[in-house]
């Protein structure tokens, strides 16, 4: 056990290292990009606030589980804002607004109704924040396939992958521990192949391309 929190522990290191390393990447190409990508890069940032913060209150034993409710929204309307600037068709922009208004408000609502719940895990923040985006972005994936400009395509590829297993293991429930564990291994190591794929678009898509020297 002792061995597996060990490696559980260096994945989830890794992931914060290159999550820093990709906010520096993206701030440095911030000011000629897009309002889309600048919604992404401070995403970037306040996951990795969150993340900073999280690890600070267990290295002093204190709860942070309420944490999980700025991060589970935080990400919800950052990344809603992120593919509503992506998208192109009014359609589909009122409906992502739609979606991020109604899900916002039930939430509040929720929480009016059972403020208990803010020092616990919720299961339904976590339905009604993690659902749509799994939906948003593969309506994004599909898109893409046919069409010639492929930003923001491994970014997105990594997220879905991420996402969907996250949503899966905090859904799980009263299922047997052994599979709990290969689940939280699955995210971890998904989650680090999404920042990497982070790194990737960023390379891809987004670096300055080097300039030869003709002297």
């Amino acid at each position: 056990m002792d061995n597996d929190f060990f490696i559980y522990n260096i994945i989830s290191k890794t992931s914060v290292l290159v999550l820093a390393i990709n906010i520096i990447l993206y701030f440095k190409s911030y000011r000629k990009n897009s309002i889309a990508f600048k919604i992404f890069t401070h995403y970037l940032l306040f996951i990795f606030i969150i993340q900073l913060i999280s690890g600070y209150m267990r290295f002093k034993q204190e709860n942070n589980l309420y944490l999980s409710h700025y991060y589970f929204i935080g990400q919800f309307i950052f990344l809603s804002l992120f593919y509503l600037f992506l998208e192109e068709k009014s359609l589909f922009k009122n409906g992502i607004r739609t979606i991020l208004f109604l899900a916002l408000v039930s939430i509040g609502i929720y929480y009016l109704k059972n403020p208990q719940a803010y020092f616990s895990f919720n299961l339904f923040e976590i339905a009604i924040t993690s659902i749509p985006l799994i939906l948003f972005s593969f309506y994004f994936f599909i898109k893409k396939i046919d069409s010639d400009n492929h930003k923001f395509i491994y970014l997105n590829s990594g997220f879905f992958l991420y996402i969907s297993c996250s949503t899966l293991l905090f859904s799980a429930g009263n299922i047997s521990s052994s599979i709990k564990n290969i689940i939280w291994y699955s995210n971890a190591i998904l989650y680090l192949v999404y920042q990497l794929l982070i790194v990737v678009e960023w390379y891809k898509n987004f670096r300055k391309p080097f300039k030869k020297d003709n002297n």
